[in-house]
């Protein structure tokens, strides 16, 4: 048997995955007959010879090998192709193979292929009439409080519909995040119904905690984690002016904690006047002061000031391009004439 999840919800996938390995493990015996494999690493052939393999005792057998419709994606045979038939078939991905394949795989070996959204179409569209389909794609926005709903009936959970909502907004479309939230919620309620007040006390603001990320990175000088970080909630749609005010806001924290230090004053009262909370905060920011002397901060926070200007007065007629420019300068090394 033949199983295809594909898809952008990699949390459905995992599920999906989870429930297939359910239905086959009957004797407790799948786990040491299982294998995994990656399609950049491996051939279509050792795919195949780890399938005939067959199981001591008769066992099922479970392989899931992921990425080999994406990886059959780039060639020219995912495509629309002007050359002959044959031309194109000599181009066609090694994983096409699998199309041969799946009729001759022996009974007790299930092969699952897991991938993402960008695949051979193609492929998928000939694996069709030999394998199970399934694709698992992210829910739109509108779509996440009946998402929500839905997984709260699956788990036990009860939840009423203003919350649902709430989570909704709150998360957005991060389904892995979505279930973890859910889970934590349960365990708060124990049994009773989730209210708009349990979320609203328990679930943190995904896209704050996105910009604290980012802020974070930039602060610590990780300019590679910082760029990567930046580049993801750019595609995600986050405003880059509002990504910008977030690290403005650390670096004023930053400040107000210098000057606090400077003139000796202890970690309790900076974080009295700061209102944090929670003690690795504290440790975080107390860290990060530790590496800014004061003309850093000011230097950087100047920067934060010029990029906004620059924005507003048309000299860099693009948003995303200008917080690219300042994640870049602050995460960088410090010149030595603001080391002091």
């Amino acid at each position: 048997m033949m199983y295809v999840l594909y898809g952008s919800d990699s949390f459905s996938r995992s599920e999906a995955l989870s429930a297939i390995k359910a239905e086959l493990d009957v004797n407790a015996m799948l786990s040491p007959n299982t294998t995994r494999l990656d399609a950049r690493q491996a051939a279509p052939q050792d795919v195949f010879a780890v399938c005939d393999t067959l199981s001591m005792f008769g066992e099922r057998r479970l392989v899931v090998l992921e990425g080999a419709l994406s990886q059959a994606a780039g060639r020219t045979g995912g495509r629309q192709s002007k050359r002959k038939p044959a031309e194109a078939a000599i181009e066609r991905s090694p994983w096409w193979a699998l199309v041969d394949y799946a009729p001759r795989m022996p009974e007790q070996t299930v092969l699952v292929l897991d991938d993402g959204e960008n695949i051979d179409r193609e492929l998928l569209k000939a694996l069709e009439p030999v394998a199970d389909v399934r694709r698992k794609s992210l829910p739109m926005q509108k779509e996440i409080a009946a998402w929500v709903q839905s997984r709260a009936r699956t788990t036990g959970l009860t939840i009423e519909g203003r919350a649902c909502s709430l989570l909704a907004e709150l998360v957005g479309t991060d389904t892995w995040m979505l279930a973890s939230e859910l889970d934590k919620l349960a365990a708060y309620a124990s049994g009773k119904a989730i209210s708009e007040t349990d979320v609203r006390i328990l679930v943190t603001d995904v896209r704050e905690r996105e910009g604290y990320l980012l802020a974070d990175a930039v602060a610590d000088g990780k300019a590679a984690a910082a760029t990567k970080v930046l580049h993801d909630l750019l595609a995600k749609g986050r405003p880059p002016a509002v990504l910008l005010l977030t690290i403005e806001n650390r670096y004023r924290r930053i400040a107000a904690a210098r000057e606090m230090v400077d003139r000796g004053e202890s970690g309790r009262n900076i974080a009295a006047r700061l209102r944090i909370e929670n003690p690795y905060a504290l440790e975080r920011l107390l860290d990060q002061v530790s590496r800014y002397p004061m003309p850093r901060v000011i230097w950087a926070l100047d920067r934060i000031a010029q990029a906004d200007y620059d924005v507003k007065q048309g000299i860099i007629d693009q948003e995303e391009l200008s917080l690219e420019l300042v994640v870049h300068d602050l995460s960088a090394p410090a010149p030595a004439s603001q080391a002091a």
